[in-house]
C-alpha cells in the first residue's frame, strides 16, 4: 500500500470515530454513545433527548425504582431506573436529583461500568447527572436497559427532593430516528421527627422520676382511643399503644391521643431513661427523663400538683377510727376546694394519709422530714400504698393543735434531702 493512501485511509478512520454522519447529512457525534450530553432528563430548565432523537414508537416503560417515600439526612439508598420496550436492542438513560428550588440534592455514585456521572450549569445552579456508558448501552436483558447506582441523602434535610429521569430505547440504526424517548420523576420528603414525648410525674408534673413511679407523658397521636386498663397485672399494650422505658416495656394506666400514663418499670436504673411510645409497631414519640432513686411527689385534689392535697383525714375518738375528707367539689368553679380540718377536743388525735409517687425508694422515716404550716408532722410511715400500683402513702401527725385556727397552710415534704411539691390543707 503506499504512502498516499495509508494517510487517506488514517484520515478516513479518524472522522469516522469522531463523526457519524445520518443520510440526510446532519452529523451525530460518536462520543454521545459514551457520554450523552447533559442536562437532558427534562427537570425544570432542561431539555430532554428527544432533542436529538425520536420518531420511534412508544409503548414502553421508563421507570425509578427503589426510592422510599422519605429519606433521612445522610442516608444511602440503591436507586435502579429501568427502561423497557420490546424489540429495541440498545437503551440509554440519564437522571438528576434537584431540590425545590432546583439544585443538585445529595450525591449520586456510580457501581459499575455501566454508568457514568456528569455536571452542568441550569440556571445558575449546578446540577450531577448520572447516564449510562458504551456498555450501559447494551440490554440488561431481552427488550430491557437497566442501571443501577447509589444516591446518597444531603447531610442536611432540603425538603422534598424530585428524581428525573429520561430514557432513549433505541432501534439501533446508526442514526438518531427511529428511537423512543421517555421520561419520568419521582419524589421523596424528608423523614418526618418523630414527636418529643414530655414525661413528668403524674403527682407533680415535674421530673426527675423514680422506679414504680406513675408517669403522666404528653405527646402527640399516641392512641387511636381512649382506654382505661381495667384488668391487673397493669397490661402492656392498651389500643395497640405501648411504652418501652430504656427497652422494657412499662405497665399502663390510660392511654389517649395526647396523654399516657404508665408506671417507670421497676428495674429502670438510675441515669437517663430513653422513652419510646409505639402505636401498631410504629414509633410515634419519644423522649427522655432522668431518674434517681427517690423522686417524690404529692398528688393533689385538682391533678394540678398544687393547691389542696389529695388525702384523708384519720380521726381517732373514744377508740375509734374516723376517715373524712379534705376537699369537695365546687360545681360553680369546676374545682375541688379545702374543707377545714377540726382538730376536735383534746382527747381527739387527726392524722393525715397523704398520696403521693416516686417515695417508696427512701432510705429511712429518719430522712423523711415533713412540716404542716411550719410545725414538724410526725411520720409514722412512707412507702407503697396497698390499693393502688405504684401509688406511695404518707401517714403524717397527729397534726399538732397548735395549728389551730390558721386556716389554709403548706404541707413540705422532703425525701432522702429531694423536696416534694408543696400541697395545702386548711385547718379549722
Amino acid at each position: 500500500m503506499t504512502t498516499s493512501r495509508l494517510k487517506f485511509l488514517t484520515i478516513c478512520l479518524s472522522l469516522f470515530l469522531f463523526a457519524v454522519y445520518e443520510l440526510g447529512g446532519t452529523p451525530v457525534s460518536a462520543n454521545r454513545l459514551i457520554s450523552p450530553i447533559p442536562s437532558v432528563t427534562g427537570a425544570p430548565g432542561e431539555s430532554t433527548c428527544a432533542d436529538c432523537h425520536g420518531g420511534g414508537t412508544l409503548g414502553g416503560t421508563l421507570a425509578i425504582n427503589g426510592l422510599p417515600q422519605s429519606y433521612t439526612p445522610g442516608q444511602d439508598i440503591t436507586i435502579t431506573v429501568r427502561l423497557a420496550q420490546t424489540g429495541r436492542t440498545r437503551f440509554g438513560f440519564q437522571l438528576t436529583a434537584i431540590d425545590s428550588t432546583g439544585k443538585q440534592a445529595g450525591t449520586l455514585t456510580t457501581n459499575d461500568n455501566r454508568t457514568q456521572l456528569q455536571s452542568a450549569q441550569v440556571n445558575g445552579n449546578t446540577r450531577q447527572y448520572i447516564n449510562h456508558t458504551s456498555p450501559g448501552t447494551d440490554p440488561f436483558q431481552t427488550g430491557v436497559g437497566q442501571w443501577t447506582f447509589t444516591w446518597k441523602a444531603p447531610a442536611q434535610d432540603v425538603g422534598q427532593i424530585t428524581f428525573y429521569a429520561a430514557g432513549n430505547a433505541a432501534n439501533n440504526n446508526g442514526t438518531t430516528s427511529g428511537d423512543s424517548i421517555y421520561t419520568t420523576n419521582a419524589s421523596i420528603t424528608t423523614t418526618a421527627p418523630v414527636p418529643n414525648v414530655a414525661s413528668v410525674s403524674a403527682a407533680s408534673f415535674a421530673t426527675p422520676l423514680a422506679a414504680e413511679a406513675i408517669v403522666a407523658a404528653f405527646g402527640q397521636g399516641m392512641s387511636v382511643n381512649t382506654i382505661v386498663a381495667d384488668t391487673l397485672p397493669l397490661p402492656t399494650v392498651l389500643d395497640g399503644t405501648s411504652v418501652l422505658v430504656n427497652g422494657t416495656l412499662a405497665p399502663l394506666f390510660f392511654v389517649s391521643a395526647g396523654q399516657i400514663n404508665y408506671l417507670v418499670p421497676a428495674t429502670t436504673v438510675t441515669g437517663t431513661a430513653n422513652v419510646s411510645v409505639m402505636r401498631s409497631g410504629i414509633e410515634v414519640g419519644k423522649g427522655t427523663f432522668p431518674v434517681e432513686a427517690v423522686a417524690p411527689g404529692l398528688f393533689s385534689a385538682n391533678a394540678s400538683g398544687q393547691g389542696v392535697a389529695a388525702a384523708i383525714v384519720l380521726r381517732v375518738k373514744d377508740g375509734q377510727q374516723i376517715f373524712e375528707p379534705v376537699s369537695q367539689f365546687n360545681q360553680a368553679t369546676t374545682m375541688f376546694e379545702p374543707i377545714e380540718i377540726d382538730l376536735g377536743a383534746d382527747t381527739e388525735q387527726v392524722y393525715l394519709l397523704v398520696f403521693g409517687t416516686g417515695f417508696r425508694g427512701r432510705s429511712s422515716l429518719m430522712n423523711v422530714p415533713v412540716t404542716l404550716g411550719g410545725e414538724p408532722l410526725p411520720v409514722l410511715f412512707a412507702g407503697p400504698s396497698p390499693d393502688f400500683v405504684g401509688l406511695d402513702q404518707a401517714n403524717l401527725g397527729p397534726i399538732p393543735r397548735t395549728l389551730m385556727m390558721r386556716g389554709v397552710v403548706d404541707l413540705i415534704m422532703t425525701v432522702d434531702t429531694k423536696p416534694a411539691n408543696v400541697v395545702t390543707f386548711s385547718i379549722k
